[in-house]
């Protein structure tokens, strides 16, 4: 992989930072990405190769490409990325709880040269969605709880298509959100960044083998890093805590291993459970009419129909305060519980969170409906193996029966006869 030198373009209002990436080994996947900005940002764009480096190691890793940098990089974050590479390296495909397990080789990454970057970057920054683990960043860095001024949250970041958790919805209700945020965090003093990138239509090539659950960090930070002469720390808010980590595409081990002589990276919340985070976040009235969980949101609502809503309003219903919330169209009930589907291993973590915090509040209902949930999720996941597996099975036997007799045919005359005869060639 070859990434060439970036080019820093104004169109209209916005400012379009872009790079060739020219893949050596499918030719097909090289093309132009490109990362588009509000035009005031580009004072804080140095156009260093840094942040393209960071956003493609992952991808080169899955196809096993060095890459080759056509420019200088950090070398420190060039020192990093040997160890962020062992950390994804070192886990085998199965472990990854994603739907299509992939190796990711260990690269080297050849710049033309190395080049230390001081810039008098002041804003703390952190990746926002609207859910319950960048609202909870979110609290615990105004003023009210971060008393230390350089660490509060300046800036929040949103990124608009391909790795962010609002790809689900349409452009219209995109702009509506989008709009929504802008209004909230300037109520707080903060400034919202939203960003349009075509990093999906770039890592789709691959087929999905490489995919948002494993890069959403990285293309945050090479954001976070492209704006380098702005931000001199920020923030990536937690999925799991420390003892529930899994392989994940976010960790406190791999995220702060992206940063460099200018950036700071935090990842922030690990001591907490996502249930101990919506408790928190529930008591912060702000959240009401913002928190945006939802897989299916329509405009800016949370359908509570989905998955993600499911969980929530079951611990906001726990903690007492789902009632104060107007985000959710649907209210829950026994039969939603009961009904939920539940899939992959970082899922049934959270329910065991709840049923956890169910059993502290009393609630045995709850606990029975969620436990009822998660059988039913379990039944249909082996009734999944279990075709798979006889699927694979048979794919093999063929394999054992064609494989000899195709043999055969080349070395045999007279079993080729032979085959000709049984079929009435």
């Amino acid at each position: 992989m070859i990434i060439h030198k970036p080019k820093i373009e104004e169109k209209g209002s916005k400012v379009k930072v872009s790079a060739y990436i020219e893949v050596e080994s499918r030719h097909n996947l090289s093309q132009e990405l490109w990362f588009e900005f509000d035009k005031k940002y580009k004072k804080y764009i140095s156009g260093s190769l840094n942040g393209f480096v960071v956003v493609n190691t992952l991808f080169a890793m899955c196809l096993n490409e060095d890459i080759k940098v056509e420019g200088n990089i950090s070398p420190k974050l060039a020192y990093n990325l040997k160890e962020f590479q062992g950390y994804f390296n070192f886990w085998k495909p199965e472990a990854f709880p994603f739907w299509r397990p992939k190796k990711f080789h260990k690269i080297k990454i050849i710049p033309k040269g190395y080049k230390v970057s001081k810039f008098n970057s002041k804003r703390v920054g952190s990746s926002f969605t609207g859910g319950i683990d960048s609202f909870y960043t979110l609290l615990k860095h105004i003023p009210e709880n971060e008393h230390y001024k350089p660490f509060q949250i300046t800036h929040c970041l949103i990124i608009d298509n391909g790795v962010r958790p609002l790809y689900e919805i349409s452009e219209d209700s995109y702009d509506l959100l989008k709009k929504k945020y802008q209004k909230f965090t300037k109520e707080l003093g903060i400034e919202l960044i939203t960003v349009t990138t075509n990093i999906e239509e770039v890592f789709g090539g691959l087929g999905g083998v490489v995919s948002g659950n494993e890069t959403h960090a990285s293309t945050i930070l090479g954001v976070a890093t492209i704006l380098d002469k702005l931000f001199y720390r920020f923030y990536i808010p937690s999925s799991h805590n420390y003892n529930d980590q899994i392989p994940w595409g976010s960790t406190p081990f791999a995220d702060p291993l992206l940063r460099n002589e200018n950036l700071e990276i935090i990842h922030h919340g690990c001591d907490k459970t996502r249930v101990e985070k919506t408790i928190e976040v529930a008591k912060w009235p702000k959240s009401y009419d913002n928190l945006r969980v939802c897989w299916n949101s329509i405009k800016t609502k949370n359908c509570g129909e989905c998955s993600k809503c499911i969980r929530t309003m079951i611990t906001l219903h726990l903690a007492g305060s789902l009632s104060k919330y107007n985000t959710f169209l649907t209210p829950l009930n026994k039969k939603k519980i009961r009904n939920w589907i539940i899939r992959g291993t970082d899922k049934f973590v959270f329910c065991k969170g709840i049923i956890k915090y169910a059993r502290k509040k009393g609630r045995k209902d709850i606990i029975y409906q969620i436990r009822w949930a998660l059988f039913k999720s379990k039944m249909r996941w082996v009734k999944t193996k279990i075709f798979q597996t006889t699927e694979m099975a048979l794919r093999l036997t063929w394999a054992a029966i064609w494989m000899p007799s195709a043999y055969l045919k080349k070395k045999s005359n007279i079993y080729k006869k032979f085959v000709k005869l049984i079929k009435n060639d």
